[in-house]
């Protein structure tokens, strides 16, 4: 029995509240193309209609407007939730989103042990 592995050149969060809306709402794929997701949701990914790029969609239990992520030499990034009535944390002020990342060095910079 062979299983399929699926590729995909893009990898979005979804806030979990947007699907429970029930109204559709727009995905911002990372060359600027929009597609409009529509109820009920039931794929797992979409298909950028500008760069045809295949982006798989992760579901965030909530409505957060962003989530800690990471560069690859670790240094912290917000990460955007597409879907989430929440700001967009490209519309975050330059203060605001230094202070939410310079929290999470502190707290992530602690060892325990």
């Amino acid at each position: 029995m062979t299983q399929q592995t699926e590729r995909f050149d893009l990898y979005t969060f979804i806030a979990g509240a947007a699907l429970e809306r029930g109204k559709p709402f727009l995905l911002e794929c990372n060359c600027g193309g929009i597609v409009t997701i529509m109820p009920p949701f039931q794929d797992e990914y979409v298909v950028c209609p500008r760069c045809e790029a295949r982006i798989k969609m992760l579901v965030i239990e909530g409505d957060p407007g962003y989530i800690i992520g990471a560069d690859p030499d670790g240094t912290p990034k917000l990460l955007p939730v597409q879907g989430s009535s929440k700001q967009h944390p490209g519309k975050l002020s330059p203060s605001e989103r230094d202070a939410i990342l310079a929290q999470v060095k502190q707290q992530f910079g602690k060892k325990d042990g």
